[in-house]
């Protein structure tokens, strides 16, 4: 699956692309997206499938009080994560860049 997604045109198509994001090849662009997505979902399920795995691996090797206090210290590691990558998108004002209309990643208008 990593070969295709390197073999894929769109870096073809984006190099001889007139201007960003116009193709004169619509369609192919089109399909090679279509194909990407698709590749990419597929790794994001391989991906959780994975991680289920080896939680379950995890829990079995535990003790039940062992299971609980990794769970909850999973949890807890993962609201702080969210948390903190919240206030630094704030901080760096990336939330506002996010929720404008505005396509430039620059806050300059076009």
């Amino acid at each position: 699956m990593q070969e295709r997604l390197a073999d894929e045109p769109l870096a073809l198509l984006a190099y001889n692309s007139r201007q960003i994001g116009e193709s004169s090849q619509g369609e192919v662009v089109d399909k090679a997206m279509d194909s990407h997505a698709f590749d990419m979902y597929k790794i994001l399920v391989e991906e959780d499938k994975l991680r289920l795995d080896i939680l379950k691996c995890m829990i079995d090797i535990l003790t039940p009080l062992q299971t609980v206090e990794f769970l909850v210290a999973s949890k807890k590691l993962q609201l702080c994560l969210h948390e903190w990558s919240k206030r630094r998108d704030i901080q760096m004002g990336i939330t506002q860049l996010l929720n404008t209309d505005n396509p430039s990643s620059s806050g300059d208008s076009l």
